[in-house]
């Protein structure tokens, strides 16, 4: 059964614009395979296509990049994703990011509330697909009537009973079979 799976970071201090780019990249794609493929990004070994925000100001060429620090928060994200998929019983392996959802953050204020500080922030929250399987449904203990008698001590009431004849001592069972037998007479 496919399961839904959402991972989600606010206020990162990373470009919203680089960050778009970077997950319209790796959409539909397994989050293992996302991963590496970031992780060359770092290494400068693959480049990240700017399609939607193609300009790099005044510098000539394909319109590409390596962003670092937002591909770094990304993995952080994804792994938190695959983590989730854990929890539900699916397979780490299988995690298919197909979706996302970006967001402006708010800006942090200086000490005292007045202006604002210099930076950027983004709110992030991935979703994924993962094959899992079915929770398994909790089995429900009969409710009693009023009218109705009291059933038969169950096993673990019957263990109970055992464990508090092992812990008396030799003496001390003597003194309880005495009692016993003294109200019997």
């Amino acid at each position: 059964m496919l399961t839904k799976v959402s991972a989600n970071r606010e206020g990162m201090g990373i470009s919203l614009k680089h960050t778009h780019e970077i997950m319209v990249a790796i959409t539909n794609k397994t989050a293992s395979k996302a991963i590496e493929y970031l992780k060359n990004v770092q290494a400068k070994k693959n480049f990240v296509p700017f399609k939607r925000y193609p300009s790099k100001g005044h510098k000539a060429g394909v319109p590409a990049g390596y962003p670092m620090k937002a591909s770094k928060y990304v993995i952080e994200v994804l792994n938190e994703l695959r983590f989730n998929a854990k929890a539900i019983g699916g397979d780490v392996d299988k995690v298919i990011v197909s979706g996302f959802d970006l967001g402006r953050a708010a800006y942090p204020r200086m000490r005292g509330g007045g202006t604002y500080k210099q930076g950027k922030r983004t709110n992030l929250r991935i979703f994924g697909m993962v094959e899992a399987e079915k929770p398994k449904a909790r089995e429900e203990k009969p409710v009693k009537t009023e009218g109705e008698k009291p059933a038969e001590p169950n096993a673990e009431e019957k263990k109970t009973e055992d464990t508090k004849k092992e812990i008396l001592t030799p003496g001390e069972e003597k003194l309880v079979e005495e009692a016993a037998v003294s109200v019997k007479n």
